[in-house]
């Protein structure tokens, strides 16, 4: 499935909370000079870096993108014809790929 096909299937909240919107690294930088040329600088959607070097969002922003959505303006101006290449997994795909946290050094007790 793509961004195009999810769209026009307007899917639900439950449907859209299990889904990963997946990004190349240009997609997204298309995304974020859209979002900061067109958008409203408080509500910006901000990709998440997965280890396979692509990013993602979750698909339930979707449900902003509407006439009074909090999205709608950065995403209305987005070349519609990039939507068809860019492919949609669950949710469970995306997250097995956020990379690990940074481990913690802890400091010692004086």
């Amino acid at each position: 499935m793509t961004l195009a096909e999810l769209i026009t299937s307007q899917p639900n909240y439950p449907t859209a909370k299990e889904l990963a919107i997946i990004l190349t690294p240009e997609q997204a930088q298309v995304l974020a000079d859209t979002q900061a040329a067109h958008g409203n600088p408080r509500h910006v959607a901000q990709p998440v870096a997965l280890t396979d070097g692509t990013l993602f969002l979750c698909a339930d922003l979707l449900l902003e993108l509407g006439p009074t959505g909090l999205y709608r303006q950065g995403f209305e101006k987005l070349p519609q014809e990039m939507f068809a290449q860019i492919p949609i997994k669950t949710m469970a795909e995306a997250v097995a790929l956020i990379p690990a946290p940074e481990p913690i050094e802890e400091i010692p007790a004086e």
